[in-house]
């Protein structure tokens, strides 16, 4: 196809620009029509020079009534000119661009467009373009893409290679339906990614943007449904029901589970002894009682004869689960090994716990991060939950799944998701909303205070 060829089969792109293309992940002409604009630079008309601004983008038309400069400051040359009107005067300069001096001809009017400095008290435009009036008018008014660069690459280049590349690509075929379009408003495919480019005002500008934007949200979800849909009746080996030390260990708890809890732990029970594979977030606020479920599922995992995994953002937090469980379990008699992994862990320490994870002598394995590191292998890891799945690429939840044969996960998250958002965000898995705090419990309260604050903080 025309579009998937190399971005260096364009007209005055050689190897080196293509190289420069690709630091910007630009490789076929594809990549570049999908390349947009950061920014838009809107050619207004030319003012007076006492209407200038300093540090603004601006134009200025005058006719030169004498010749410019040339300076030279050590290896530098400065081509230097006077503008003058009504309103005041002007010093334009170009730094080490030697030719401006010869391209300039007094008595010929021009328009000077550039940044304005201010410097010793006098306003000077620095590195302006250059036009004659009837050129700068067929720009006036109009909005020139800004894309983003990098060393070697200019502005410029990028333009010249976009205007190639719209004149020269295939077509894409409309997929929308005409109705949804007419329904939500939405511009015809090939219009939008013409004027996401090149759009000749603002309206142009959010038509187009508003379309690309529908289609990356739509082509967003649909690859969770599809995500969702591959993963829905995936068989696992691992059927886990709860046993006596689950329900020992629930029963021995110095509180009884809110209803919310009971519920969330009665749809995870209910995954889990499925056998088809878990893919559950669970959602509640801080101490809405999350922690509790995850524990009961992992010992439900243990007592089946598997291990469970939970993953945590920080050491901090996995310390402490990892003290608090194995606490639990020895003051309920639970005969299960919960083993601590962490990055700050001595070498000697993590040898341990590598061999006690891959021989299953531990049961349940606690960690950062570092429980996806490549020495960590785990024998029948049939659960995986991650605490603060926002803190976690999705790429990390996965390295961690493919540590075991198809094991079930549970994702657990304390931030305040609306549902509907959090159907899109997490279309993959299946919601559990724990909305209902323990008695007793304080609410949470969120404020936000300035630095004299710290002290107190720490």
């Amino acid at each position: 196809m025309l579009n998937r060829q190399p971005v260096n089969s364009l007209k005055g792109i050689g190897e080196k620009t293509g190289k420069l293309f690709e630091k910007l992940g630009v490789v076929t002409i594809d990549d570049l029509l999908s390349y947009y604009p950061r920014a838009y630079d809107a050619y207004e008309p030319p003012v007076s020079i006492g209407q200038l601004k300093e540090q603004a983008v601006m134009a200025v038309e005058s006719a030169l009534v004498r010749g410019a400069d040339l300076l030279r400051l050590g290896h530098m040359q400065i081509v230097s000119v006077q503008l003058k009107d009504l309103t005041g005067s002007l010093q334009v300069s170009w730094y080490n661009m030697p030719y401006m001096r010869a391209n300039l001809k007094t008595g010929v009017t021009y328009v000077f467009r550039g940044r304005v400095v201010k410097k010793r008290g006098r306003m000077v435009m620095e590195q302006p373009e250059v036009f004659i009036p009837d050129s700068y008018q067929a720009l006036a008014g109009s909005m020139q893409p800004v894309y983003g660069q990098t060393r070697g690459l200019s502005n410029k280049t990028i333009v010249r290679a976009q205007q190639m590349a719209l004149e020269m690509r295939k077509m894409e075929r409309e997929y929308m339906p005409p109705d949804l379009r007419r329904r939500y408003e939405l511009a015809e495919i090939n219009y939008a990614m013409e004027h996401i480019h090149f759009p000749a005002d603002q309206t142009e500008l959010l038509f187009s943007r508003k379309r690309l934007v529908f289609d990356e949200f739509f082509m967003f979800l649909v690859g969770v449904r599809r995500l969702k849909e591959s993963r829905e009746g995936k068989k696992t080996e691992f059927v886990i029901c709860p046993g006596e030390e689950t329900r020992h260990l629930k029963e021995s708890l110095p509180y009884a589970l809110t209803s919310a809890q009971e519920r969330t732990l009665q749809e995870v029970f209910s995954d889990l002894e499925k056998g088809c594979v878990m893919n559950r977030l669970v959602q509640g606020d801080v101490g809405s009682g999350k922690t509790v479920i995850a524990i009961l599922a992992l010992l439900a995992a243990a007592e089946n004869g598997y291990q469970g995994a939970l993953m945590v953002p920080t050491e901090v937090l996995a310390r402490q689960h990892f003290e608090s469980i194995t606490k639990m379990f020895e003051n309920c008699g639970i005969d299960k090994k919960v083993v601590l992994i962490t990055g700050s862990m001595t070498a000697r320490e993590k040898r341990i716990a590598y061999e006690k994870t891959a021989s299953h002598e531990a049961d349940i394995i606690i960690g950062t991060h570092a429980l996806i590191q490549e020495k960590v292998i785990y024998d029948k890891l049939a659960l995986v939950i991650t605490d603060e799945q926002h803190r976690f690429g999705v790429g990390q939840r996965e390295l961690l799944s493919e540590k075991g044969e198809t094991p079930h996960v549970l994702v657990m998250s304390a931030t305040p998701i609306p549902r509907t958002l959090a159907i899109i965000l997490y279309g993959d898995l299946d919601i559990s909303v724990i909305d209902e705090l323990p008695a007793g419990r304080q609410v949470i309260k969120n404020c936000v205070v300035d630095t004299s604050y710290r002290p107190k903080a720490y």
